[in-house]
């Protein structure tokens, strides 16, 4: 299930650090697992532990913000109103208990430096209609894969971003979605496919000469500070419908619970 959700901005003027995502990931965190929820007791049901932070089949997108100007903080909001949207990999049942969550919440987004006040104004759901085994989307966060590789003679390992034109993005892009796939089933969340997802004609294509790099910083100003990147562009998948399912819900390629890799459809 897609929703939109609507904040209103509560003090004009407040500045937004560039690097939110880890901060809203939290909040979403914090709204499912409220322990007198109905969504709780869902998540529960499915094998999802303490806090449900195992529970990642859920992306988000950026914040849409109309009105602001940067400064070396962050931005400051000048619109009355800022948006984004959030998709859940859930089946119906548990997607009603989502919306009543967010309903008329506040909370404070940001950091110890910049922080903005905001309550939700409006959720709505918007339709998901996968026609074809072949679709067209554009990232509205940045699409993270990555690869691990051995950066010392200890055997330590790094994570490298990769870049959608490198050889290996492809395999590992098809690889996530078949790794969400099974933890989906796995938590009975999706039925099981009636064929090998596997064997079935995957191709990835990018689309255009305009890909553009995005590096986040999660956990900013803290000891534990680390910095992801991922990429905005458009690009062609060819996959089982519901391979492609999972991604416009679950997000395309890694880290997706953490505001990564949220696609729409493209006509």
């Amino acid at each position: 299930m897609v929703f939109k959700i609507t904040f209103k901005v509560l003090k004009q003027g407040a500045v937004l650090p560039y690097s939110y995502q880890y901060e809203l990931s939290a909040w979403i965190y914090k709204m499912i697992s409220s322990s007198n929820s109905q969504l709780a007791t869902f998540l529960h049901s499915k094998g999802y532990g303490q806090g449900f932070k195992n529970f990642k089949l859920f992306t988000f997108s950026n914040l849409y913000i109309p009105q602001f100007k940067t400064t070396p903080e962050g931005l400051k909001i000048l619109s009355p109103t800022i948006d984004f949207t959030i998709s859940f990999l859930v089946d119906e049942v548990a997607a009603s208990m989502i919306q009543p969550l967010f309903e008329q919440q506040t909370f404070t987004l940001g950091n110890r430096q910049s922080q903005v006040p905001l309550k939700v104004d409006s959720i709505f759901t918007q339709p998901l209609h996968i026609t074809s085994n072949t679709m067209r989307f554009r990232t509205t966060s940045p699409m993270v894969v990555s690869n691990f590789e051995v950066i010392d003679d200890r055997g330590k390992t790094q994570a490298k971003y990769l870049h959608p034109h490198d050889e290996r993005y492809e395999a590992l892009f098809f690889k996530n979605l078949l790794d969400k796939h099974q933890s989906a089933v796995h938590h009975q969340i999706s039925a099981p496919a009636a064929a090998p997802l596997a064997a079935q004609p995957m191709q990835l294509r990018v689309l255009g000469q305009k890909v553009r790099s995005k590096l986040v910083e999660i956990k900013a100003n803290t000891a534990a500070a680390t910095k992801v990147r991922g990429y905005l562009f458009d690009f062609e998948v060819t996959a089982p419908k519901e391979l492609l399912k999972i991604g416009l819900l679950a997000g395309f390629g890694g880290q997706s619970s953490m505001g990564f890799g949220t696609c729409k459809m493209l006509k």
